[in-house]
Order: C-alpha cells, then sequence, then structure tokens
C-alpha cells in the first residue's frame, strides 16, 4: 500500500513540474486527427442548434419534466445561464429570432419572492427568498378582497397587505437561482428584499454548519451551505453564515480518500466535493485548509482518478466505479479548476466526451447516446466554457492581426455564472 501511495505521489509530483510539456502534449491530441478531436473543436458544437434547444425549453418542455414543477425556477435558471454562454443574452437580434423577453423572464421570477410579513402573530421572517415556481399560489404584494355587496374589488378600501401563510416560504436552492437568473438577465436586484434574505440564512444554519433547504422537516448537507455562501458573496453580506461553522463542516465531510461528502461519514463524491471547495474559495479559506495534513494532494489525486481511460471514453466519473457522465466534466473539471490543478486531466479526451453526448436535437445526454436534459446540457456547456477559455482550447489559431476567440463566453467556476456578471461581486464579500 506505501508503494503504491509513493507511486501515485511521484506522478502528481512529476505532472505538476511538467506542466507546459503537458499543455503542449494536450494541444498535440486535441490537433490529432486519430481522434478527430480538432474538427470537433471547431465545427463539432452546433451553437444554433443548442440554442433552438434552450429558447425552445423556455417556452415548453416536454411531460417528462412535469415531476419537476416544484423546481421551476431552476429548470429556468439552466436556460438562462446556458443562453448566456451561447452569447444569445447580449444580442439582440438572436433575442428578437428566438422571441426570448428578458424582462418577461425578469417580472416571473420576482413573482416569486417570498416575502415576510409585518405581523407579530407569526413570524413569517425565515420565509423570505424565492420559491420555485407557483405550485402554491403566487403571492403579491397586495391582495385585494371582493365582497358580496361591491363589485369593484379594486377599491382601495379593499385591498389588504399579503401576510403570508404557512406553506408560501423560499428555498434556499430557489434563492440561488433565482439571483443568478436575475443578474445574468442584467437587472440589479434592486426589488429583493436583501435583509430579509439573509435573516432568513441565519435560521436555516445548524449547529454543524449545515444549512437545511427550508425553515422545517428538511434535510441539511453541503449542496445547501454552498447555496447559502453563494448567495452571500452576490448580496455582498455574509452575516447570515456562521463562517467558522460552514469551514468546520467542510472539514468534517472530508472522507479517507480526500473527497468531500454530502454529510459526515458519507461516500465522497463530485458533486459535493465541488460545493465543498467551492465554500472554502467563497469564503476565502481555500488554501488555509487545504494545507492541513496533506489534503491537497489527497483531493487532486481522488479528482484525477475520476476520469476514464481514453479507450473507455475518456469521460469523468462522480465516484469510483460509476458510470462517465457529463455533468461531472464540470463537477470533477471545475474542482480541479479551482485547485489551479486543471492541467493534470486529459482534456483532449474529455472534451471528445463530452462532445460526443451532444445530440441531433440539439443540447447533451449524461452519456453518449443518451436524449438531452437540461442539468446535463448545462453543465457540459459550463465545462465547454471553462476548457475553451483556458490555454489548452481555442477556436482557431491565434495570429498578431486577428486573436483566438473562445467558443463560449467565459464562466465563473465558482459561482457558475458568467464572468462579466460575476464581477460585479468581486469586491462585495464581507465576513
Amino acid at each position: 500500500m506505501a508503494r503504491q501511495e509513493g507511486k501515485h505521489t511521484g506522478r502528481l509530483k512529476s505532472s505538476a513540474q511538467s506542466t507546459a510539456g503537458k499543455i503542449e502534449g494536450i494541444r498535440a491530441i486535441v490537433k490529432s486527427s486519430v481522434f478527430g478531436v480538432n474538427e470537433r473543436i471547431n465545427g463539432g458544437m452546433d451553437r444554433q442548434r443548442h440554442i433552438r434547444y434552450f429558447a425552445h425549453s423556455l417556452r415548453s418542455l416536454p411531460n417528462a419534466y412535469t415531476s419537476l414543477d416544484t423546481n421551476r425556477l431552476t429548470l429556468v435558471h439552466f436556460c438562462v445561464q446556458s443562453l448566456d454562454l451561447l452569447g444569445v443574452l447580449n444580442d439582440d437580434s438572436l433575442l428578437k429570432e428566438q422571441a426570448i423577453d428578458k424582462r418577461a423572464i425578469i417580472e416571473w421570477i420576482y413573482s416569486l419572492q417570498t416575502l415576510p410579513t409585518s405581523q407579530d402573530s407569526f413570524s413569517f421572517a425565515h420565509h423570505a427568498g424565492f420559491k420555485g415556481g407557483t405550485f402554491l399560489g403566487g403571492a403579491a404584494p397586495i391582495y385585494y378582497q371582493s365582497t358580496s355587496d361591491s363589485d369593484n374589488t379594486n377599491n382601495e378600501d379593499d385591498t389588504y397587505d399579503y401576510q403570508g401563510w404557512e406553506y408560501d416560504h423560499g428555498h434556499i436552492a430557489m434563492t440561488y437561482t433565482a439571483l443568478e437568473s436575475l443578474i445574468t438577465l442584467g437587472d440589479d436586484l434592486s426589488r429583493v428584499n436583501k435583509p430579509a434574505i439573509v435573516a432568513a440564512l441565519r435560521t436555516l444554519q445548524q449547529d454543524d454548519g449545515s444549512y437545511r433547504c427550508i425553515h422545517v422537516g428538511s434535510e441539511h448537507d453541503m449542496r445547501f451551505l454552498y447555496c447559502a455562501c453563494s448567495i452571500s458573496h452576490m448580496l455582498g453580506d455574509f452575516s447570515g453564515v456562521n463562517v467558522d461553522a460552514a469551514i468546520q463542516y467542510v472539514r468534517d465531510c472530508r472522507t479517507y480518500d480526500g473527497a468531500i461528502s454530502l454529510i459526515p461519514g458519507q461516500e465522497g463524491h463530485g458533486g459535493s466535493t465541488f460545493c465543498g471547495v467551492a465554500v472554502l474559495h467563497l469564503t476565502q479559506s481555500l488554501d488555509r485548509v487545504l494545507d492541513e495534513h496533506d489534503w491537497r494532494r489527497e483531493l487532486i489525486h481522488w479528482c484525477v482518478s475520476r476520469q476514464a481511460d481514453l479507450a473507455e471514453g475518456g469521460g469523468l466519473q462522480g465516484r469510483p466505479n460509476k458510470a462517465q457522465d457529463t455533468c461531472y466534466s464540470y463537477w470533477i473539471g471545475g474542482t480541479l479548476r479551482l485547485l489551479e490543478s486543471h492541467q493534470l486531466l486529459d482534456h483532449g479526451a474529455l472534451y471528445a466526451f463530452v462532445i460526443d453526448c451532444q445530440t441531433d436535437m440539439g443540447g447533451f445526454g449524461k452519456t453518449v447516446g443518451a436524449y438531452p436534459d437540461l442539468l446535463h446540457s448545462f453543465y457540459s456547456l459550463a465545462w465547454l466554457s471553462l476548457s475553451t477559455n483556458t490555454d489548452f482550447f481555442t477556436a482557431e489559431e491565434s495570429t498578431p492581426d486577428k486573436p483566438a476567440s473562445p467558443l463560449l463566453q467565459e464562466l465563473d467556476c465558482a459561482l457558475g455564472l458568467g464572468k462579466c456578471q460575476a464581477k460585479q461581486f468581486e469586491l462585495c464579500a464581507r465576513f
């Protein structure tokens, strides 16, 4: 066991020392006609087909999505972020061509904001945020009350302030996706009740540092801790997060092999590993924590070990002995990006796997030959954005007169939204 560990350690050290050579090697693979990756980079991703797929999904979805009605806001988030990466949201001609009304989407998102009440009889302060859809009815600042002796429901005397009700509450993941979507659509968040959301976050954090997603009857794990830190970063206010407890929770979820689990004692997983590393990044504690007890080396080794050999597809898996899946291109690839170790992956093979999973109808499936879905389609584009905006890939050869341009808009890895929008909040975080 010790010999095997030493072998892996030597491999990582050697890879780190020969980064420049590895980059050149990956470029050679990309340009190699043997694997056909060069052709895919320059012509394989059908941008127009993906634009039509996400634009159509904003208007109508297959009946298989009916069960996700409570998470409709997340589905909109996948579409909005993908269209932004594809360069649609700042192109008036494409917006018109695809019948995308950014203002209408913004207004719909704001209609899902749940507001606290001023009543003292039952506090709804912990309900603040955004809900995932209109499945529980809509909450508005003003409701009109009709009476049997009056047909004028708009009479000022017949109006009353919305007082909230028990099941009309925000969800931490929906609040995260709402804020990201509003920012990406160009909204200034001026109508977001920021103090109420921050106050609600305080009530959702548990003694162990994790977060619940709603105020009662909810699981609590690494996913919602990530949402809380992302929300706090976007709002520029971390007073709703006990940062020390949050960091300790990430430590407690470290697994024997260096990964990060959803809750302490569980198996490490690509999604929870990304969330934990992003939490450390957003709380400016990444280096301090990962330098403890050789954790960084173990974590990088675990992530790199998730890539299949080229002969087996070259994709990434979420856990050992599991199938390759396009979404882990982002979860694992993004983790390595945050750790500044993404050069250790075989990017040519991973790019080929993701491109092979795009479909004739647009979008990406989780595996080769699978039907597309919004989650895997967005996270496939997210990784493609990370990869095409690095030294590994460019859309075309650069010349002094014609610099190379990326295939997709650049993504902020930790937040999962366009980097241009994320820059608005770089200096906002306070601990």
